[in-house]
């Protein structure tokens, strides 16, 4: 009688002990678990994604880059000058009826920060290679900014040089993208841009002040994007050229677009306006040669599609 007390006082206590021994084994889980989420939710360390829908807005590209082999299709196009109470505005469909420029291009993700790719535009048939290293992650917490550094090189092979060697039609373009996503909604960016042209007519059309054109022009870019809903934004785009020639009385003018992006499932659309025909940095940081105040602004759309291997 007293052994049966005693094997079931055992029984107890072993049940106890082992229960005891899961509810530790349980919390202990639950520990690591909360551990482990602390640890992939660390502000330091969360990289911040999304900053823009693409890999360009209007005019400026953006510090995306095409994701890890993918294949991005783009197709950029600008009408003609609208030229608003105008005759003409009436005859061209508002511009609809000419094709100022359109460029196709294609992109692709070497790795998740490198993406390489290749377009052809309209204007001067510019062929054009780029490459984009993404190297600065901006976190949600310490590092405020994402930078990238993109390069080109273009070749026009019909362009009208008086001296015709083959190195005198060659351009190209470097440039720092400097981007931060301030809120949820608003992104912004700067980007201080190189361009250098072999061959340049120096040639003064402004005897007054003598200025020339230059090989080497600087540029200082501004890009936003200003969420409106979950999938349409408001973006904008500004280049200053900073060069004596680049004024009104040479015929020039400061690159500025506006537009509206929206996000349709895998493709990613801008509407837009702009004063320049030139797409890729070669062609409208020094091209840029009508005026919004005279009209002089082209309805024009980007599409993006993008495929995944």
């Amino acid at each position: 009688m007293l052994i049966s007390k005693k094997n079931k006082l055992m029984k107890y206590i072993l049940t106890a002990i082992i229960i005891a021994f899961s509810l530790s084994l349980s919390a202990q889980d639950d520990l690591m678990d909360m551990l482990e989420q602390e640890v992939s939710l660390d502000p330091k360390t969360e990289k911040v994604t999304a900053t823009f829908k693409d890999t360009r807005l209007i005019l400026s590209n953006t510090i995306e880059t095409t994701k890890h082999k993918t294949l991005a299709f783009n197709i950029t196009h600008r009408f003609g000058n609208m030229k608003l109470g105008e005759s003409e505005a009436f005859h061209t469909y508002m511009g609809l009826d000419n094709a100022a420029n359109i460029r196709f291009s294609f992109d692709y993700g070497l790795t998740k920060k490198l993406s390489i790719g290749i377009g052809r535009s309209k204007i001067q048939e510019h062929i054009d290679g780029n490459l984009k290293y993404r190297f600065l992650e901006q976190k949600k917490k310490g590092m405020p900014i994402s930078a990238a550094y993109f390069v080109n090189a273009a070749i026009s092979p019909v362009a009208k040089i008086p001296q015709d060697e083959f190195s005198n039609r060659w351009s190209y373009t470097h440039q720092l993208i400097i981007a931060s996503k301030i809120t949820k909604g608003i992104s912004l960016e700067v980007l201080p841009t190189f361009v250098h042209r072999n061959y340049v007519d120096q040639r003064s059309p402004n005897p007054e002040n003598g200025s020339v054109d230059q090989n080497d022009l600087f540029a200082l870019g501004f890009a936003g994007r200003f969420k409106i809903t979950k999938r349409m934004a408001f973006v904008i785009d500004y280049y200053l050229p900073f060069s004596e020639y680049r004024n009104s009385a040479n015929g020039y003018f400061d690159p500025f677009a506006v537009g509206i992006e929206i996000e349709t499932g895998g493709h990613v659309f801008h509407v837009n306006i702009s004063n320049s025909a030139g797409i890729i940095e070669n062609d409208f940081i020094p091209n840029t040669t009508d005026a919004w105040h005279k009209g002089e602004y082209k309805l024009g759309f980007n599409i993006s599609r993008v495929f995944s291997f």
